[in-house]
């Protein structure tokens, strides 16, 4: 017996078939695992808002640094000449990531 898709809120799908005495016995199909966070609730909000901000900031380094090395290749001391231009590209990448207006609590 196959199980395709399950739903989040399912723990555990148990089976129960016959052993060799003729009684019944579970056989655990899916068993969901342990792993979920435990947090209060109070500062899930706080911790979604620091995840996105280090998201951003991680999208936008590696974007500047994309650019950084295409500077590079381009010219000589191409990194100083673009620095401004990298930056301010850099930027916007990281606050397309950040999605300040989701970010304010209402």
């Amino acid at each position: 017996m196959q199980i395709s898709r399950i739903n989040k809120s399912v723990k555990s799908v148990i089976h129960l078939q016959k052993d060799g005495a003729g009684k019944p016995a579970p056989v655990v199909l899916y068993k969901r695992s342990g792993d979920r966070k435990k947090m209060s609730s109070g500062l899930r909000p706080l911790e979604k808002a620091v995840r996105r901000l280090v998201t951003a900031e991680a999208a936008a380094l590696d974007t500047y640094l994309d650019k950084h090395e295409r500077s590079n290749q381009k010219s000589k001391n191409g990194w100083l000449k673009d620095m401004v231009p990298n930056m301010v590209d850099a930027g916007k990448e990281g606050k397309k990531k950040l999605r300040l207006n989701r970010l304010m609590v209402k």
